[in-house]
């Protein structure tokens, strides 16, 4: 699928990772990694007419498309200035970093971040039941959603009410969603899902990786880690995005 200031410092280089601690050699996660999404363009586009033009050659777009021809011609051409700075592409991402679950407005409420998640229920017997919890981050530049990504984890527990257990991970992993950014390319990169060493909480981690390069001011690279937390009781427990 393809598709997808004000300061003076242009900040380059790679965000350190953020890697989880295992209780034990038992919660240990796999060294196991493979890409399961990319989103590759780096296509400059000039102009609000550039932006609709590579717009419509991009799957799923229409939503997109027909936020961007509905602002005003000032706000077309502010959006273009954005999508093409490295700062505000290095900041859709840190700002979702930061957010700590809560609305986070930066740019004079140009650049807005949030986060949201959900749970659903699988399969159910007397002793077992599948779960899926996810949690999604999106930043927004004038009111339209650029990126979204989004990480969930699948996984049974067995065992009687206080007595339950994570057995094993079913499935799970990172996705991206949303990148309406010509001059970016991402790509997210699974590690295996893993069981914590006391048996209560399913565990997955993915890396986002974002490489965009200006033709003249050369490339930003930005590294995120986002991990979600799910318990016996099939609730995201907690998430770290960083």
């Amino acid at each position: 699928m393809k598709k997808l200031k004000d300061t003076i410092i242009i900040l380059t280089g790679i965000l350190a990772l953020t890697a989880i601690a295992p209780l034990s050699a038992s919660a240990t996660p796999t060294t196991e990694i493979e890409v399961n999404k990319q989103f590759s363009q780096q296509v400059e586009v000039k102009s609000a007419g550039d932006y609709i033009a590579w717009l419509k050659g991009q799957d799923g777009s229409k939503e997109i498309l027909d936020q961007f021809t509905m602002l005003s011609e000032s706000d077309q051409e502010k959006f273009v200035e954005y999508i093409n700075d490295p700062i505000i592409n290095k900041t859709l991402m840190d700002v979702m970093a930061s957010s700590n679950g809560e609305e986070v407005s930066l740019y004079g409420g140009d650049i807005v971040a949030r986060q949201s998640q959900s749970i659903a229920l699988g399969d159910i017997s007397i002793r077992a039941a599948d779960y899926e919890v996810s949690q999604k981050a999106t930043s927004t530049i004038l009111g339209i959603d650029v990126v979204e990504i989004s990480e969930r984890v699948e996984y049974r527990v067995q065992g009687t009410p206080g007595n339950q257990k994570v057995a094993s991970i079913t499935n799970g992993g990172g996705s991206i969603d949303r990148y309406w950014v010509p001059l970016g390319k991402m790509e997210v990169k699974d590690d295996k899902g893993y069981v914590n060493a006391s048996e209560t909480l399913a565990v997955q981690r993915s890396v986002f990786t974002t490489h965009f390069v200006h033709p003249k001011l050369g490339a930003t690279i930005g590294t995120n880690t986002f991990i979600v937390y799910g318990n016996v009781k099939g609730v995201l427990d907690h998430w770290d995005f960083s």
